[in-house]
């Protein structure tokens, strides 16, 4: 297709070429037809000129004179002659075929009288090139003569044909030959184009073999070397990309496996850079702001962060120019805002090229929260610890000093101090063995000597045990327990004190009058106690805190009625050790019930699986 449009571009451009030379040659006809009407013409003026104005009017013996100007060699051009008198009137004139003189404003200016102008024929508008000329008798103007010439146009006689002919032959005699040659200098240039075609499409970069001679030879001969040049250059980039993408891959193996680790920290981590901004923040520290890492990354810490000393630490790292070469731990109070105490430690990172200046700073944000409430926990116990021995110890101190003054010579006395120092000790005596329960649990060297338990038998010695202890009060006792039941394995004597702390509680803080129930029974998962009991109840604030160690209600009916706060704690753990669980019923609308779920084997054995 490249061939044939050359072949027809080289015969459009012989055909315009052809075109030109004819248009060139009717052109210079046209010059040379029109200069020898003008020196015809006026040469023909002024000898009629020099003629008397006798001679040419009509009349005259020279008549003839104006009509044999038809006969002239400019006779195809000839369009009118005509003379004029002083007045513009016609007074004698020749006309060719169709053609109607022009009127003409004569020239009054002696200068003007030999002079030359052009015209328009109506309705053909031929154009017309008039020449006219004075007619002078003695000096005096008589007239003028006219002669008017058809401007020469364009045209093509068949006379002209040979040589038009002859002109065109070598034109299109060159076009072939100036077709082959153009083929044959472009020939190379085509086997160079698709030889580079080729090597942009994906074929190998390499020399480009072309026969060629001249100054296509010594550009060829050039491009290979640049070829050559431009290979080595490749293959060294080649071999160098080899390298950067094999120490870009082992980098990022090694950057996942430092975030792989980091991530798997149990702290919340945050890298900076050198010039304090944040690069690296693992998911435990998005979690512990509420948001997600890519707003850690790419928003400033004023859009995430609203805790001020976290700010200034940020703020500290980014505008401090100085470079930090030591550990430094700060603690935030989280408290305030999340109920969270969060300790900070900085570390100075360094490259293991560079043996002096860091290259960011590593910040690990580490919550104590659970410390603080461990150690918090530990004072909160010492004191309540230091005050249930301190109530019965001055109990005892109060009485020991009055059995010694005149008060203890009474007999009366003495019994009461008896009865009251029995009842403190064993007081300290249910706190101590309660705790040290608690603490054998709490570390793991309590093991419950377990044994088949029918528990009804527990639970009815358990709720007699309550029942005598506040015959006096009035209440109404009431126990649900089957005659018969499948055994379970426990430690009996560790479900006893569980069953009974729970009645104990539900004796202390249900008024006098009111009622207490003690209920057993089978279920094909469980065997299930529950006590319930018509006193003040739990509030729903409460109800989170019950079991914990030490708590006690601020209700002041709660706080008249003695205790330590051990009682549910306690039992909760014993039930926990059995895998059991202890719950408040949510579901009364006065009083209270706990709820004893002792699972048996297949249940345990299911919900292990």
């Amino acid at each position: 297709m490249k061939t044939d449009r050359i072949g027809l571009v080289v015969v459009i451009a012989s055909l315009l070429a052809i075109a030109a030379i004819v248009a060139l040659v009717f052109q210079n006809q046209r010059d040379d037809r029109l200069a020898d009407i003008r020196s015809q013409g006026v040469s023909l003026a002024r000898a009629l000129s020099a003629v008397p104005y006798e001679q040419l009017v009509p009349g005259g013996e020279q008549e003839g004179v104006v009509q044999v100007l038809r006969h002239t060699a400019a006779a195809e051009e000839f369009a009118y002659a005509s003379v004029v008198n002083s007045e513009g009137v016609v007074v004698s004139e020749v006309v060719s075929a169709g053609v109607i003189v022009p009127v003409a404003q004569l020239p009054a200016e002696p200068v003007a009288w030999l002079g030359e102008d052009a015209f328009e024929l109506k309705p053909d508008g031929r154009k017309i090139i008039e020449f006219h000329a004075p007619l002078l008798d003695e000096g005096v103007l008589q007239g003028f003569i006219r002669l008017g010439y058809f401007s020469p146009t364009y045209g093509l006689n068949v006379e002209q044909l040979p040589f038009l002919a002859m002109m065109a032959l070598p034109v299109f005699l060159l076009a072939p030959f100036f077709y082959f040659l153009l083929r044959r200098e472009i020939r190379p240039i085509r086997a160079a184009n698709d030889e580079m075609s080729r090597m942009m499409h994906g074929e190998a970069f390499k020399r480009v073999e072309v026969a060629a001679t001249g100054e296509l030879g010594d550009f060829m001969h050039r491009f290979n070397t640049f070829v050559d040049s431009a290979a080595a250059k490749i293959e060294s980039l080649e071999q160098e990309h080899r390298k950067l993408e094999t120490s870009s891959k082992l980098l990022t193996y090694r950057k996942n496996r430092v975030e792989t680790v980091l991530e798997t920290l149990p702290e919340a981590v945050m890298i900076l850079d050198e010039t304090g901004a944040i690069t690296f923040a693992n998911e435990k520290l998005a979690a512990l702001f509420g948001v997600t890492r890519q707003v850690i990354l790419t928003q400033p810490p004023q859009e995430w962060c609203e805790h001020p000393d976290v700010l200034g630490l940020l703020t500290k790292f980014r505008s401090d120019g100085k470079k930090r070469s030591f550990t430094e731990t700060i603690r935030f109070d989280f408290r305030v805002a999340s109920r969270r105490a969060i300790a900070t430690k900085t570390y100075p990172l360094f490259a293991p090229a560079k043996s002096s200046g860091s290259i960011g700073t590593l910040i690990v944000f580490r919550d104590e929260t659970q410390e603080a409430l461990a150690r918090q926990a530990r004072v909160d116990f010492v004191a309540h610890l230091s005050h249930e021995l301190k109530s019965p110890l001055n109990v005892l101190a109060l009485y020991s000093e009055s059995l010694l003054s005149e008060a203890g010579n009474s007999p009366e006395f003495r019994i009461e101090a008896a009865n009251v120092i029995a009842t403190e000790v064993e007081r300290l005596s249910s706190l101590i063995t309660g705790m040290l329960s608690m603490s054998q649990i709490e570390n793991g060297s309590l093991s419950p000597d377990k044994s088949l338990v029918k528990l009804n038998d527990v639970a009815r010695a358990a709720f007699d045990e309550a029942k005598a202890s506040a015959s006096e009060r009035g209440f109404d006792f009431e126990l649900e327990v089957p005659r018969e039941m499948n055994p379970v394995l426990v430690d009996k004597d560790l479900i006893r004190i569980a069953v009974t702390n729970i009645l104990s509680n539900a004796v202390k803080y249900t008024p006098d009058g009111g009622s207490v129930k003690l209920v057993v029974e089978e279920t094909e998962d469980a065997i299930q106690i529950r006590v319930s009991d018509t006193g003040i109840g739990v509030s729903e604030a409460e109800e989170s805190r019950i079991f914990d160690k030490f708590y006690r209600s601020d209700d002041e009916r709660v706080q008249s009625a003695g205790g330590h706060g051990l009682g549910l704690a306690l039992s909760r753990q014993i039930v926990e050790l059995h895998n059991g669980t202890l719950l408040l019923n949510r579901d009364r609308p006065c009083g209270s019930e706990f709820i004893i779920n002792l699972w048996k084997e297949t249940t345990a054995v299911r919900q292990a699986i």
